[in-house]
């Protein structure tokens, strides 16, 4: 009386899965964002971090004429 064991994996599991478009459709992914919009968002994105700059500099500004508001009174 053979065991399911003896038996091996269902027959699913058995059909072997063919690789051979796996490169094509990852290489096909890279180009799913149009390289337009790339450029874009990597120009907001330096964009984004010198305003971030600007606007750390004029808080530490705003923090030392507080300072400096205290001190005159």
């Amino acid at each position: 009386f053979p065991s399911p064991r003896d038996e091996g994996p269902p027959k699913e599991i058995q059909d072997i899965r063919d690789y051979s478009k796996d490169g094509e459709y990852w290489e096909a992914l890279t180009r799913v964002i149009p390289e337009r919009t790339l450029k874009l968002w990597d120009a907001l994105g330096a964009a984004l971090s010198e305003y971030h700059k600007v606007l750390t500099r004029r808080s530490e500004l705003f923090s030392e004429a507080i300072a400096l508001q205290r001190q005159n009174s």
